[in-house]
């Protein structure tokens, strides 16, 4: 999956070096989109590689992987080069090697939680970051403020020989998924994958099983596979204003996954192998 990246390791405490220009990434982002070096495949720039008007006082320290550190660019003035172009953030689920791949996708999650906590939301006093964690303070009131993670599950349900496989509505293009939803306050992990097949399908289920977990940056969550059986009538009653279509498939009918990165793909294609 998109975090299994291999020999390197990630390190997300807050350890902040001087930027190495020669040595470090710069994460760059824009209106949803990420600053990439555009050569025989997408790379994530180093910082020497940056137009000369980057603005250095700009730099967030983000995270390390193996040593080498991310840093986030807090401004959106960088100006695309010929080598250096704004892309979709979904060049990165194709991106190898797939630790940058991770790299880019994380660095998103904190830019978008840097971005969207400027501001004090007790009293309105900008918002100070903290030298030792990170962290941020309101210099005011005192309010602390983490990284945001919203947790959510994601639900293969069996049926016999069958797993029920999904589409989101308003998406054009793009595979097959399972039911999801995030955690409602109040909730277990366990009572969220009830609630989620209700709402969407109309169905009930039994025997929830944990599967595996996985960070998932592009929406600044974490999410938690589970599969679960049956538990009932099969008829789906479709929510058409979360999926566009649900369907019951055999197991030898179910397409081999065309790639490996998220938890989805890994829990149908672990049901495809006759694993579950």
């Amino acid at each position: 999956m998109l975090q299994d990246i291999g020999e390197k390791e990630y390190h997300c405490e807050y350890l902040p070096t001087a930027p190495d220009l020669d040595r470090d990434y710069l994460l760059a982002f824009n209106k949803g989109r990420i600053l990439l070096i555009s050569r025989e495949n997408w790379l994530i720039p180093k910082l020497a590689q940056m137009p000369g008007e980057m603005d250095v006082s700009a730099l967030q320290f983000a995270f390390k992987i193996s040593g080498v550190s991310f840093f986030l660019y807090m401004k959106e003035d960088l100006v695309e080069t010929e080598e250096l172009k704004y892309t979709g953030l979904n060049m990165l689920r194709g991106m190898k090697p797939l630790w940058m791949a991770f790299a880019g996708v994380t660095g998103f999650h904190l830019y978008r939680w840097y971005t969207g906590h400027k501001f004090c939301g007790g009293c309105g006093e900008p918002l100070v970051h903290k030298s030792d964690e990170r962290e941020l303070a309101c210099p005011k009131c005192g309010l602390e403020v983490y990284p945001s993670i919203s947790p959510a599950v994601i639900v293969g349900i069996i049926w016999g020989n069958k797993l029920l496989l999904t589409r989101y509505a308003g998406r054009t293009g793009g595979g097959y998924a399972l039911v999801a939803g995030f955690v409602e306050i109040g909730e277990t992990l366990e009572d969220t994958v009830r609630r989620e097949i209700f709402e969407e399908v109309g169905l009930r289920v039994k025997d929830i099983r944990y599967y595996d977990s996985q960070p998932w940056g592009f929406s600044q969550s974490v999410l938690a596979g589970f599969f679960a059986r049956l538990d009932g009538s099969d008829e789906i009653h479709l929510e058409p204003k979360e999926l566009s279509e649900a369907v019951w498939v055999d197991r030898e009918n179910i397409q081999p996954a065309n790639t490996d990165i998220s938890l989805t793909s890994k829990m149908i294609e672990a049901f495809r192998r006759g694993e579950i």
